[in-house]
């Protein structure tokens, strides 16, 4: 039997000066796409020496995002249990597990649960190269554990409190012991109009573009190595990509793909993280992005789907939108 992709890759804590990096992130909207939740519990150890557990959450209001909220708190290591088989993260007083979720920070606390997804993505599906360029290259490792599920439960924010019912979810786990890339941009929406069961995740890592479609109960995954490198006929191809407009295309499977990512004004949420080296990255997140997608399936006729639901970002080591990145470390 696999273990759990979110079961811990590292042993923690590891000794002071020991880089390693380790996410379990997530997002939610509701059904009526008013608002946007995104969470993350994080562990952090340095290669100076510094070391963290954290915990994130960050509310988007569409109609007003004056409401909208970005708060972080920082834990030592020693708060930390992280165990697998079965998976279970505690931060103090937070949990999560591969079928739910609960914590607070601030003003914000979240309770949520969710059925597993039977079906985890992996940016490259070869998991003995994705170690070889992991430990090489510093790309990294990353699964979206629970890539699409229903959620159920609330979030609060103060006095105001958002209901989730069945609402479409998300939730990953990265890790890495060395610098992550310098820049990358990803999308995952699993929200669409027409189509209440399709799912798109990509991820773009300079030129190389991993992504996975699911639809009518299949998965098209566009992430084998001839997928993924940027050479060939069957290449993904990145068209454009743009801080807020991305454009790419993929094919195989036989499936036949095209998106555009649209983040509107008004929605980031920019935050930074530190990372194993000491390095900051910036990330401008919008969890309210506009989504199409047009696709055909064994030269069947074309199908347009389309959201404004759909979890976009942008990470670089500058910030690539105007605003104030938090946290911040001295």
């Amino acid at each position: 039997m696999h273990p759990d992709p979110n079961d811990p890759a590292e042993s923690w804590p590891p000794s002071a000066g020991d880089p390693a990096r380790e996410v379990w992130y997530s997002l939610v909207s509701p059904t009526d796409g008013s608002v946007a939740f995104w969470y993350r519990y994080t562990l952090l150890s340095t290669e100076s020496g510094y070391r963290e557990a954290r915990l994130w959450a960050a509310l988007t209001d569409r109609e007003d995002p004056a409401q909208s909220t970005f708060v972080s708190e920082a834990f030592p290591l020693s708060d930390v249990t992280a165990a697998g088989d079965p998976f279970e993260l505690r931060i103090g007083d937070a949990a999560l597990t591969s079928s739910g979720a609960e914590g607070a920070v601030g003003e914000v606390a979240w309770d949520l649960e969710y059925d597993p997804d039977t079906y985890a993505f992996t940016p490259l599906r070869s998991e003995r190269l994705t170690t070889v360029l992991s430990a090489v290259l510093g790309t990294g490792k990353h699964w979206s554990r629970n890539q699409s599920v229903a959620m159920t439960g609330e979030v609060t924010v103060g006095d105001r409190t958002v209901a989730f019912e069945e609402a479409p979810g998300h939730q990953g786990h990265t890790v890495s012991s060395t610098s992550p890339p310098e820049t990358w941009t990803w999308v995952q929406c699993n929200d669409f109009d027409e189509e209440d069961s399709a799912v798109l995740e990509a991820l773009r890592l300079d030129e190389k573009i991993s992504l996975c479609f699911r639809v009518d109960g299949e998965v098209y995954a566009l992430n084998r190595v001839k997928d993924v490198l940027p050479v060939g006929p069957w290449a993904n191809e990145v068209q454009h990509d743009a801080v807020g407009h991305w454009r790419f295309r993929g094919e195989g499977e036989g499936l036949e793909l095209k998106a555009t990512v649209e983040a509107p004004d008004g929605h980031w949420q920019t935050v930074a993280y530190m990372t194993p080296d000491d390095s900051v990255r910036y990330n401008a997140h919008c969890s309210l992005a506009e989504v199409t997608v047009t696709y055909s399936v064994d030269d069947g006729p074309a199908e347009t789907l389309t959201s404004d639901a759909a979890r976009a970002e942008w990470v670089s080591t500058e910030p690539p939108v105007e605003g104030e990145y938090e946290p911040t470390w001295e």
